[in-house]
């Protein structure tokens, strides 16, 4: 396979320069989407059920990071914990795969670990794509419930410069980001540098010792005092050049440490962590049309994260880096009616001193305890795969058809197959009917490939059924029937010392409604609806909640069952905006979000909740043409700011009243 990659990229390199026109199914440039089927293709047209938020809606809600985008778009429940946002993609928890200019980020050994709130800038971010459901035909394991890419601006998207600042209330946070653009022809230059400084937890602490310097428990008199965290910080610098849209060189260097508190489950304990994750990202493509009908196109790259975990008084410090090389070759077929996309691709991911937990760290902070402290042991592996995929679409005049397979080789997981096949109606033009089923695997996280012999990849077959009303422009509503079923699912248990769940099966059913209407001239009215229900047993856990050894040196380990239910996050969410244009230079844009009741389950503690549900309402004043620059005024969380959400381990509050301004400047 390695050979073969390599005298396919030699060839790619080496092909003679062609026709610069290649005729595919384009459709409407209204909102375009890159990842349904690895081009750039009108939304409404691409074979999955999509969505796109651009950068000019992401502006009108004041949306300032990845998982705020996300909670604003169908079949997307997202949690805030102290930690980060943990998403839930039509009912399964981390299951989404996040890219950045289809590379992937986020962890690998961590699937609860994603970069999708500050530590991802939205400055450089042109609009985010949305796939919803498997896609690990086009894009490989752990595309499992949809696939979610920020496309970056380029030079012929900016001429110049933009800058802009924010600041807000509730976490006294500043913003502020430098782009520049540059096109010159054949050749055209994309800048981006963007940082925060915030508060974002201003909880005391009062553990503020654990560890002595020999790895061993902290004197009891020296573990407790009163401390606040501190200030978190990020900075990320993007930047890409390309010439004559062949070849693109693109680098992402991003550097951040968040400051939290976390609580046990009786808000006894609290204690601070800090979380840090350096990123870089080198990126090539290399794209050359063969002929009037034919293209073929190379990508490489290179990504590491090194992340910093301080808990208390101690450090962790595990790594992760990623080589991959694809080729991917376009053939339009049959009078430009057929469309055959073929790839190949190597990956290379090495994973360096991943903690595993083999206790239960809040048990362990009691004053009375001298002696003990959580055993935590840490795992390197490696993973190469090799792939090889195709997925072929062929137009009948108003029908589409089109169906694809992936076969993965891992040299340390089980080699698997995926396959997808769906079809599209044009109907009379204004309706739009869509059918799509897929199959997909998540690979292990690093607890599974430590505890567990044979691993058993998590697989997913996901059906999705669409019936979509787009009459014009200023109209548009959409409703897709969904189900998942879910085999070998195993949870990533975030509290840390529980263990792995026994794999089981889950079958999720659900709706999503969506809408866009332009009433009158300046105004118009847009939203969704997600409903969900699971069926299926509950999650159990074989916890070794204390181990002996007896007098012939016998190590014994005793467990204890824990059960609780699955956890689908809300079943079912609401969101509406208004955009009106009260004057020609200003905008008003009112919203309102529901979610409802959420479950926190801590089997350890037996602690069993449900957060109830909420409203909440965000208004933002879009003022224009008024001074040299634009200027936003927003407050969110105006109805409800006394709710509570699923934390780390313990109900915790969610967003507070916030309030701010944001200007943004061109020249």
């Amino acid at each position: 396979m390695c050979g073969a990659v390599l005298f396919l990229l030699i060839f790619a390199v080496s092909v003679i320069q062609a026709s610069d026109t290649m005729l595919m199914f384009v459709g409407e440039d209204l909102e375009v989407i890159s990842i349904a089927s690895r081009k750039e293709e009108a939304a409404s047209k691409a074979p999955a059920i999509v969505r796109v938020m651009t950068r000019e809606t992401m502006d009108q809600t004041q949306v300032t990071t990845i998982a705020e985008a996300l909670a604003e778009s169908a079949g997307f429940s997202v949690e805030q914990t102290e930690k980060g946002s943990v998403p839930y993609l039509r009912g399964i928890q981390d299951s989404a795969l996040f890219l950045y200019d289809t590379v992937p980020m986020g962890s690998g050994a961590y699937k609860s670990f994603h970069l999708i709130d500050h530590e991802t800038s939205l400055a450089p971010v042109k609009r985010i794509e949305i796939v919803r459901g498997a896609g690990s035909v086009l894009w490989g394991p752990d595309a499992f419930a949809g696939v979610v890419n920020a496309v970056p601006l380029t030079g012929k998207d900016l001429q110049g410069f933009e800058t802009g600042a924010r600041v807000s209330s509730d976490d006294e946070a500043r913003d502020a980001y430098l782009n520049y653009g540059c096109d010159q022809g054949p050749w055209d230059l994309f800048f981006s540098l963007s940082g925060r400084v915030s508060r974002e937890d201003d909880t005391a602490y009062n553990v503020v010792s654990f560890w002595d310097e020999g790895g061993g428990p902290a004197a009891p008199e020296d573990r407790f005092g009163q401390e606040m965290p501190a200030d978190s910080r990020y900075v990320e610098l993007y930047s890409s050049v390309s010439f004559k849209q062949w070849l693109t060189l693109s680098a992402r260097l991003s550097d951040n440490t968040k400051h939290f508190s976390v609580s046990d489950g009786a808000d006894e304990f609290v204690w601070e962590e800090r979380l840090s994750a350096p990123t870089e990202t080198f990126k090539l493509e290399l794209s050359k049309d063969v002929d009037l009908a034919s293209k073929i196109r190379l990508t490489g790259y290179y990504t590491q994260t090194r992340l910093h975990h301080e808990i208390i008084d101690r450090e962790f410090d595990p790594a992760e880096n990623s080589v991959y090389a694809e080729l991917i070759y376009d053939r339009s077929m049959f009078t430009s009616n057929g469309l055959l996309t073929a790839g190949i691709s190597q990956r290379k991911t090495k994973f360096s001193d991943i903690p595993v937990w083999k206790g239960f760290f809040p048990d362990y902070l009691d004053e009375d305890n001298l002696y003990f402290t959580p055993e935590v042991e840490t795992v390197d592996y490696e993973n190469d795969l090799s792939s090889v995929f195709g997925q072929y679409r062929h137009k009948f005049k108003n029908v589409e058809l089109w169906a694809g397979v992936r076969n993965d080789r891992h040299d340390r997981f089980e080699d698997k197959i995926s396959y997808n096949f769906g079809g599209l109606w044009d109907l009379y033009s204004d309706w739009v009917v869509k059918s799509a089923y897929g199959t997909a695997y998540r690979t292990p996280f690093a607890a599974q490939v430590a505890e567990q012999e044979d691993i058993l990849l998590e697989k997913i077959d996901s059906l999705n059924f669409q019936v979509a009303w787009k009459p014009d422009k200023k109209r548009n509503i959409g409703l897709t029937l969904f189900q998942n079923r879910i085999e070998n699912h195993v949870i990533e248990d975030r509290y840390a010392g529980a263990g792995l769940s026994i794999a089981n099966r889950q079958t999720i059913y659900g709706a999503e409604l969506e809408c866009d209407f332009k009433l009158l001239d300046g105004l118009s009215l847009s939203g969704n609806l997600t409903v969900l229900d699971n069926t299926g047993p509950d999650e159990t856990y074989l916890y070794n909640d204390y181990s002996y050894v007896d007098s012939d040196g016998s190590r014994f380990d005793h467990y204890q069952q824990l059960d609780y239910g699955y956890n689908t996050g809300s079943d079912v969410l609401f969101n509406a905006r208004a955009e009106w244009d009260v004057t020609g230079n200003i905008r008003l844009i009112p919203e309102v979000h529901y979610f409802s009741e959420r479950a926190f389950y801590n089997p350890v503690e037996d602690v069993h909740t449900k957060c109830s549900g909420a409203w909440t309402m965000d208004l933002n004043a879009r003022i224009r043409n008024l001074f040299p620059f634009e200027v936003d005024v927003f407050v969110k969380n105006l109805a409800d700011t006394r709710y509570e959400t699923p934390g780390l381990y313990s109900v915790i509050s969610g967003n507070a009243f916030n309030a701010g301004v944001a200007i943004k400047m061109k020249w």
